[in-house]
């Protein structure tokens, strides 16, 4: 995590490269913001390299089991 730049690294023990999200890119805002997630495929068979912030996918709001 790059505080300064606001990025968010990844690095995988599967594969040997580094990706991004430049967290500026993502929209956060309650009111025009979407719930979005970044997919890796099963054992992380999805690669990505480089910054991916235009890779999320729209997907339903993760729903908390309670206690």
């Amino acid at each position: 995590m790059d505080h300064q730049r606001k990025l968010y690294f990844f690095e995988s023990a599967l594969t040997p490269n580094t990706f991004w999200v430049d967290l500026k890119k993502i929209d956060f805002a309650s009111t025009t913001g979407q719930v979005k997630k970044l997919d890796l495929g099963k054992g992380q068979s999805i690669t990505y390299s480089g910054e991916v912030s235009g890779d999320f996918k729209v997907t339903p709001a993760f729903k908390f089991q309670g206690a």
